[in-house]
């Protein structure tokens, strides 16, 4: 049974500073949960019918608390429209600090992404293109909040996120020698650039797109040309996730293609 303590508690870790106060943060749905539970994640409270639990129990006996909960408990906890049978809340690990220095490969840097699902999405996406780092500003939105937790379908278990000071990160990538790739309207048709195996790509906000104060730091600028018909008003812009995947996509093309 679910107590009021719980669900007050489930119901506060929507906002931002419950979630901090608490160190907690809410994954709903079984894969979700089931994906959690297999991962470095503690999940310090794991509730779910009979069934559900039964079906994890395998991965669920290190857990503090268990708690069997019947289905219509469940929908009155859960924030989402359509409730599962599970709920897990998870302490937030400590990536207060992101590593020294950018890591070998590809990775992503997020400037402001305002919308929790954008953000959950893009991790999806750098999951799916192998990409196992995300550098974020500090005015990127939460990656703990339920929106975005639940937008990764999993792939927050899988991909590392760190907040920081994006200028600090940018010098300490040219001084390597690392290229920073940048998504710009003005930038080169990214089909005719020559993109590298490694480096930092920059994507930024919704609205605004990357800051004016970051800009000088990218010496490769990118664009995704639209093809759409003149005819009418042409779209003013991709969403930033769609974005990302096309961008990612092409990285990941010209890399097969110098291993061929």
């Amino acid at each position: 049974m679910i107590s009021k303590n719980k669900l007050k508690l489930i119901n506060s870790l929507a906002q931002k500073r419950y979630r901090a106060k608490n160190k907690l943060f809410l994954a709903e749905g079984n894969n979700l949960v089931k994906d959690i539970l297999k991962s470095e994640f503690e999940v310090k409270v794991l509730i779910g019918t009979e069934i559900f639990l039964e079906s994890v129990e395998g991965y669920s006996s290190g857990i503090a608390e268990v708690i069997v909960a019947q289905q219509t408990e469940i929908n009155k906890a859960s924030l989402l429209s359509t409730p599962q049978q599970s709920i897990a809340l998870c302490t937030i690990p400590d990536r207060d600090s992101a590593p020294p220095t950018v890591i070998k490969g590809l990775n992503l840097c997020l400037d402001g992404i305002q919308d929790p699902g954008n953000l959950g999405t893009i991790v999806r996406i750098a999951d799916w293109f192998g990409i196992k780092t995300i550098y974020a500003s500090k005015n990127t939105a939460d990656i703990y909040n339920p929106k975005a937790v639940q937008a990764t379908m999993g792939a927050i278990t899988r991909v590392n996120i760190f907040y920081l000071e994006l200028i600090d990160l940018f010098k300490g990538a040219i001084e390597q020698g690392i290229p920073v790739y940048g998504s710009f309207m003005s930038g080169q048709n990214i089909y005719n650039s020559r993109l590298k195996s490694n480096g930092l790509i920059v994507m930024g906000n919704e609205g605004n797109g990357i800051s004016s104060s970051l800009a000088p730091y990218m010496k490769h600028k990118i664009h995704i040309p639209g093809l759409f018909n003149d005819e009418g008003n042409p779209p003013d812009s991709l969403n930033v996730s769609m974005a990302t995947a096309i961008i990612c996509s092409e990285f990941r093309r010209e890399q097969l293609k110098s291993k061929e």
